[in-house]
């Protein structure tokens, strides 16, 4: 039970909060600086998962980084001679093709180079008999050993198209047709979803107008399609990304255009910042609606900035692209996707002083603020539960202190824009610390208020979309004091809340009540033998005859199993080499699929977290990154799927050099992750949640309270999508 102490009064008041819903959202990765360089820059980049990518530049020679988690490392890359990188493609981490050009002698030829994991190694490749330039702009692999790359070469002083193919053993000039009566024809960029499936894009001059161009290739030829083009005299198609033989979305010079598998047609793009168009490059496709496209336009200073802009299946959107270092230009020169919610986009800006950086900037979700009102005559206070059916509706539950130690229950919703603060009916001293929704008119909250003779008895309230009513609610036989601290509602009509009680001597023992629809009847609960200081922390029910309880005392953590007529306990691991294993939080998407979430003490002697998984049979220790600072711990988890492999997101709090802060972790179905969250105030010595619940496998919602730079409590709310 969590009771907020007065230190201050709060200086504020109930002021409406009005928030903009949250988003995944680009931000600024830092990158190393290349030994010896005076300038670099990233030009392609291609990525294997959200972690996990390949870039490459120029840096005095060429440049190679590698994307691991959220840290970029250099890797050693051969230079054959002015070589440039233009286009990349990977099909694991260990697995890319890179291609471009150098210098031979004077001239320019194609470049083709490999990375297999350890080391980069330069291929050979053909350039067109009498060519006296060539190079290579894209790539495509679907395998290790299928690849299609497309280019240009130069032959009696006349621009031609020119295509390559990997076998895995060699690379080989392909027959590509150019527009007729055409003087130049180039192609900029490739997707291929098969090696007899692929898409290439670019353009043809015919005098100083250009066109866009396509060329479809069938496993045997390739053929020209016919494009669209605007009413401008520059027409250039510079990349192209299919999900589908009838889905492909290619983009360029001030214009995107999309393939339905029978033709192409021209789409609006945004204009950024009032100008009239912008260089969109490349683009990274990952549905049918979804695609990110990155590029450049110029300023009303005549400047060259980056843009970034994504297709939702209606229309396309310029996205803020934010930039932390001093540039006066910048661009970014290609993009790669593996989710809607997950891009990753490289570049390069321009500093004033020292010329050009790399730049890699990252599109995902995260957490952001979004913050609860504050009660008018509120002190202190804070959210303790949060439950969110849906994307645009939460309830959250807490507690604010209105004097000394007198507290009163405080309820607030969210509807997708801003959290409003409602009434409770309860009598005053009241706190609520569990609530479970099962929509938008059927939430449960649960707590505790002073009964009579100053005992603290159990408290439930139920809100039907209008209001809150409190029910009756049974407690103990012998105890002193009862505490509700977490409920579960499988249905509208089944609920399960847990606990703990007091008996006179001071003893803590856990209790568990249930919802029929109509009433609350105690159930009994078992407690570790000889332990005395047990309590419930949480619960998560899937049907009315399956939860899943986890509980602590003073010694160790167990969990409780509800199979419709009895409780029974179960024991949860410590980590090896760990003690003073605590859980907080359990959420289940079926009775064999549980995560419940924690602390532990390690063999450095340091509070770390703790996520354990239930397969129907036991429970077992995933292993879980560790944020530096002294203190971290798991207060809550909420998995949002019905696959348990997938979809979890963990939230509490880490201490960092005396400072607590919140934190939050990612279960993508193989690993953990940290997710950075926001600090609700610059000053703040104390920030933490409490709780999240999440009502897609994208959009969680995160509670608790921080410390202000004044030192109150007041209430913290975040988003996470």
């Amino acid at each position: 039970m969590k009771r907020f102490a007065v230190t201050a009064a709060l200086a504020m008041s109930a002021v409406l909060v009005i928030a903009q819903p949250a988003a995944a959202s680009w931000l600024q990765q830092g990158t190393p600086v290349p030994s010896g360089a005076s300038v670099w820059d990233f030009t392609a980049v291609s990525c294997t998962s959200t972690t996990s990518c390949m870039a490459v530049g120029s840096a005095n020679g060429l440049l190679a980084e590698s994307l691991s988690g959220s840290t970029w490392t250099i890797v050693n890359i051969p230079d054959p001679g002015a070589g440039q990188l233009n286009g990349i493609s990977c099909k694991t981490a260990s697995s890319c093709e890179a291609v471009g050009n150098f210098s031979n002698g004077g001239t320019m030829e194609t470049l083709a180079e490999v990375w297999n994991g350890g080391t980069w190694s330069i291929q050979s490749t053909p350039n067109p008999a009498g060519a006296t330039a060539s190079q290579l702009s894209d790539v495509s692999c679907k395998t290790a050993s299928s690849c299609e790359a497309v280019g240009q070469f130069t032959s009696g002083g006349a621009t031609q198209t020119l295509a390559e193919s990997w076998n895995g053993s060699s690379w080989t000039i392909q027959s590509t047709p150019n527009v007729s009566g055409a003087a130049n024809s180039a192609l900029g960029g490739v997707s291929c979803l098969s090696a007899t499936d692929c898409e290439a894009v670019g353009d043809s001059f015919t005098g100083p107008n250009s066109a866009t161009l396509a060329e479809v290739w069938n496993g045997s030829s390739w053929a020209i399609q016919s494009t669209p083009n605007t009413g401008s005299t520059v027409n250039q198609l510079e990349g192209v990304s299919c999900t589908a033989a009838a889905a492909c979305t290619a983009t360029g010079t001030g214009l995107a255009e999309r393939w339905n598998g029978t033709s192409w047609a021209l789409q609006t793009i945004a204009s950024p910042h009032g100008n009239t168009a912008a260089d969109l490059g490349r683009v990274s496709c990952t549905d049918n609606t979804r695609c990110m496209a990155v590029g450049t336009f110029f300023n009303k200073e005549a400047i060259e900035t980056l843009v970034t802009e994504q297709w939702d299946g209606t229309k396309w959107t310029v996205l803020n692209t934010p930039l932390n270092t001093a540039s006066d230009s910048t661009g970014l020169a290609d993009v790669s996707c593996t989710f809607a919610t997950a891009c990753t986009a490289v570049g390069f800006y321009h500093d004033p002083v020292d010329g050009n950086r790399a730049l890699a900037e990252n599109w995902s979700l995260r957490w952001q603020l979004q913050a609860p009102q504050i009660p008018a005559g509120s002190l202190a206070g804070g959210l303790q539960t949060v439950s969110c059916p849906f994307v645009n509706f939460c309830a959250a539950v807490g507690g604010d202190e209105l004097s000394g130690s007198v507290f009163d229950a405080v309820v607030e919703t969210w509807n997708g824009r801003n959290w409003i603060v409602g009434t409770t009916p309860n009598a005053s001293n009241s706190v609520l610390s569990g609530v479970s929704c099962n929509g938008a008119k059927a939430c449960t909250a649960v707590g505790d208020a002073v009964g009579g003779g100053s005992t603290l008895i159990s408290l439930a309230e139920r809100w039907n979309g209008t209001n809150w009513t409190v029910q009756s609610t049974p407690n103990p036989a012998g105890a002193v004091h009862s505490f509700l601290i977490s409920v579960s509602c499988a249905s509208v009509k089944t609920c399960t809340a847990v606990g703990f009680f007091t008996d006179g001597s001071g003893n803590q023992f856990p209790f568990a009540e249930q919802w029929n629809g109509t009433s609350w009847s105690l159930q009994t609960t078992p407690a570790p033998t000889g332990s005395t200081t047990a309590q419930l922390n949480d619960v998560s029910c899937t049907s009315s005859t399956s939860c899943e309880a986890v509980g602590s005392d003073n010694t160790h953590t167990w969990a409780e199993v509800w199979n419709g007529t009895t409780w029974s306990i179960q024991t949860i691991a410590t980590p090896s080499g760990g003690r003073n294993a605590h859980v907080n939080g359990v959420d289940c998407t079926a009775a064999n699929a549980c995560t419940a979430v924690g602390d532990f003490v390690n063999a450095s002697n340091k509070a770390v977290p703790l996520a354990e998984r239930w397969n129907g049979s036991n429970w077992s220790v995933q292993n879980v990154p560790v944020p530096s600072g002294s203190i971290s711990q798991f207060s809550s988890v909420s998995c949002s799927t019905t696959q348990f492999s997938i979809g979890c997101n963990a939230a509490g709090f880490v201490t960092k050099n005396g400072i607590s802060l919140p934190m939050a972790e990612n279960w993508n179905g193989s690993s953990w992750s940290v997710k950075p969250t926001q600090s609700p105030d610059p000053n703040v010595s104390r920030s933490t949640f409490s709780s999240v619940s999440c009502s897609s496998l994208i959009t969680c919602m995160g509670v608790g309270f921080y410390d202000t730079s004044t030192g109150v409590e007041a209430p913290l709310g975040e988003q996470y999508s």
